[in-house]
């Protein structure tokens, strides 16, 4: 197996990190949105090289991508007072541990900016993913709950 780098996303990135983002969303997560076009759509309508670079931009956001054998294999993403926001894995790139080396690495821009939490919404698809590295669901008011996916927490 290549090695995995991480480094922080360069507009260059914008349309191989969209393309990414929006495979992993219609290839691997069919349990969150089950082909439905409309679920779909909204979901897939900010994965654009345009808005990947507004996020790039975004003082608030620091965003990274990962390589493996020169090919983009993950995105990820950290946003202050929000947590991990992003975290999408190439469909040919699962199970190359890409995602849990991104994981880390999101984990350890947290600690490095002071966070003593690390907050996400996980989907269907993620949660056992995050759950076996140690996030549990977050209680959260009824009117605090996002409309799809899990919000969980981990202790850093």
């Amino acid at each position: 197996m290549s090695a995995i780098s991480i480094r922080p996303a360069l507009a260059s990135d914008a349309v191989e990190a969209a393309d990414l983002l929006r495979r992993s969303i219609i290839e691997l997560c069919l349990p969150d949105h089950g082909n439905d076009a409309e679920r779909l759509e909204h979901w897939l309508s900010n994965k654009t090289p345009k808005h990947f670079l507004k996020w790039i931009e975004d003082p608030l956001n620091a965003i990274f991508v990962a390589f493996v054998g020169g090919r983009m294999a993950s995105a990820g993403g950290v946003r202050e007072a929000e947590g991990i926001v992003l975290n999408y894995v190439h469909p040919e790139a699962r199970f190359m541990a890409v995602s849990n080396a991104m994981m880390i690495h999101l984990e350890g821009t947290l600690k490095a900016r002071g966070d003593g939490t690390a907050y996400l919404i996980s989907t269907v698809t993620a949660r056992p993913f995050y759950a076996a590295r140690g996030y549990g669901e977050r209680d959260l008011l009824p009117e605090q709950r996002p409309p799809y996916g899990i919000a969980m927490e981990k202790k850093l």
